[in-house]
């Protein structure tokens, strides 16, 4: 068993907690800095392609992270059929600053995932140049009230930047794991342009 090597003693950023299938890469694709930013801000790590779960290091932040707050439409795509209940479409709420952030998308209308080929539905946070955040809807209420009510939502940690971003979808998926989305399988749409403070 090997020691755990402390982060180190100085750190122009914040600290970052290994976890299972990380790497420096990932690491610094995620936050938004260069690889070489990351290895120079952790001289402790010998190898920079070994790094281990429970293991700290420090993540480099040249600018300060915007802080928004602001809610968005999400509207039905063309493979979503008008149920007589509801007309499918739903509302992301965003919020980043520098202690940290979430999404929270709820949804209303959408029917069940297998009649777009899917077996459950999951946002995406896309952005380009960065590969896109999942993270899965959940169904609520009484379904004989409330027909096709779905939410969910994703946190992130101090200094993770993931906004401003391109947009968000809803698409349903077979199964994990959620690498990209499923594009014939879009329920729900909206632009993080259009993205209103609150």
């Amino acid at each position: 068993m090997s020691i755990p090597i402390p982060p180190p003693a100085t750190c122009s950023g914040f600290i970052y907690t290994v976890v299972p299938g990380d790497t420096l890469f990932f690491i610094a694709q995620r936050f938004g800095v260069s690889l070489n930013a990351i290895i120079a801000a952790n001289p402790q790590i010998p190898n920079p392609n070994l790094i281990f779960p429970g293991q700290q290091i420090c993540v480099p932040t040249g600018v300060p992270v915007p802080i928004i707050e602001c809610s968005m439409l999400l509207f039905r795509t063309a493979n979503v059929p008008i149920l007589p209940e509801a007309e499918a479409g739903g509302v992301a709420r965003v919020v980043q600053n520098s202690q940290g952030g979430n999404v929270l998308v709820a949804t209303i209308g959408l029917p069940p995932p297998s009649t777009l080929g899917g077996n459950i539905y999951v946002a995406w946070i896309r952005r380009p140049g960065f590969s896109p955040i999942p993270f899965q809807l959940s169904q609520t209420g009484p379904i004989v009230i409330e027909p096709g009510v779905w939410v969910g939502a994703i946190l992130f940690g101090p200094g993770e930047q993931f906004a401003p971003f391109q947009d968000i979808v809803v698409t349903a998926e077979i199964s994990p794991p959620f690498i990209t989305p499923n594009l014939n399988r879009i329920a729900l749409i909206g632009q993080f342009a259009q993205c209103q403070p609150r």
